[in-house]
């Protein structure tokens, strides 16, 4: 082809947009009730976009740093040791939040902790096979509390578009015209975050929740005032969700779910074995040959707040199957503002209860964060 005359037009154009942001929270108190901090409402949950940010950062001296890799350089090593023995053994990044948990205790309460952190847990228990296990207590409080948030999110967005339009003429008499478009594009999105509980901010209690109205149990926001852990100082919790309700036992007939002692495991840990010591029949089943059956209650709240209780069979509950298997699943705060993805809660176990209909329901052991 030889071109003996042309007339061409060309545009380009690009765009890049990138964002980086982080977010970082770090709240931390001395004492058995955990203050409201600036930037949140009394339910715990943070107003402001903004993480709220200490006035005295602790940061570690070059000194703590070197310590402190030497410190994960003594673990590398102890690792060369026949795992073959063990069960479970701290990662580098385990040992090092620890350490830095510690020093973070240490900075607040002004006390030196001292911290007995076993390397590596072995395979052969040896507690005879025969030994009856404790009953589980309900957690202590620690009389501190630190909770760590961070949230990391990298945006990236390129766009170009390229056009060219024109007519050329050949030595050989043709005319041809073209018309180009161009367009590109890509985008990056990736986010990551992480929580950090220790002392009272880790603390987690286990009542049973009957799921009446809804395939399982959900946790609300908003947090409620209640001494479900017993000890006499009232704790914010996470009620349960629209369609669910705790398993309740009014014990001294008050009309009033008063603290944990009414709710099944909270004092023990296991909900399920609680409830299993009123089997008076024996046949793993809470139903009506059980004289606990007619006083056992499904406390819920209205819209307003105020407390419910439903008997079994106002809710159409005619037995409770006492079988129960591990089903983890965590409940955690939804929505797009800074606050979102904080823990309310697990499921730890989930079993089964009949209607009077015949159709079957859900009851769960759920874990919640106080």
């Amino acid at each position: 082809m030889r071109i003996d005359s042309s007339s061409v037009s060309l545009y380009g154009s690009s765009t890049s947009v990138e964002r980086h942001t982080k977010d970082e929270s770090l709240k931390a108190w001395v004492g058995t009730t955990r203050p409201v901090f600036e930037g949140e409402n009394n339910t715990g949950i943070l107003t402001s976009p903004i993480f709220a940010q200490p006035e005295n950062p602790l940061q570690l001296s070059q000194e703590g740093i070197k310590a402190l890799e030497d410190q994960m350089s003594s673990a590398s090593a102890c690792k060369a040791c026949d795992d073959d023995e063990y069960l479970l053994s701290l990662s580098d990044e385990d040992e090092m939040k620890i350490y830095l948990l510690q020093k973070m205790v240490e900075y607040f309460t002004g006390k030196r902790l001292k911290l007995i952190i076993p390397k590596k847990i072995r395979l052969n228990d040896s507690r005879p096979q025969n030994a009856t296990p404790q009953p589980a207590q309900a957690p202590q409080r620690q009389g501190w509390g630190i909770e760590y948030d961070m949230r990391e999110s990298h945006y990236e967005k390129q766009t170009m578009s390229f056009s060219a339009k024109g007519s050329v003429k050949t030595s050989d008499g043709r005319k041809i015209n073209f018309d180009l478009d161009l367009n590109l594009s890509r985008e990056f999105a990736s986010t990551r975050s992480l929580s950090i509980r220790a002392g009272d901010a880790a603390i987690k209690v286990d009542p049973l929740v009957v799921n009446f109205g809804s395939a399982s149990a959900s946790l609300t926001d908003k947090k409620y005032q209640f001494d479900i852990d017993a000890d006499g100082t009232k704790d914010q919790i996470s009620f349960t969700g629209e369609g669910s309700g705790f398993l309740a036992f009014d014990i001294n007939n008050d009309g009033i779910v008063n603290n944990g002692m009414e709710l099944f495991g909270p004092q023990s840990g296991n909900g399920f074995s609680d409830l299993a010591e009123y089997d008076e029949d024996r046949n793993g089943w809470i139903d009506e040959n059980d004289d606990i059956y007619s006083k056992l209650r499904i406390w819920t709240k209205d819209e307003d707040g105020k407390d419910q209780l439903f008997a079994l069979g106002a809710k159409g509950i005619g037995a409770i199957y006492l079988g129960n298997v591990t089903t983890s699943f965590d409940l955690k705060q939804s929505g797009a503002e800074t606050s979102a993805n904080k823990s309310l809660g697990s499921i730890a176990r989930s079993g089964v209860f009949l209607r009077e209909n015949g159709l079957a329901g859900t009851i769960q052991h759920v874990d919640l964060t106080i």
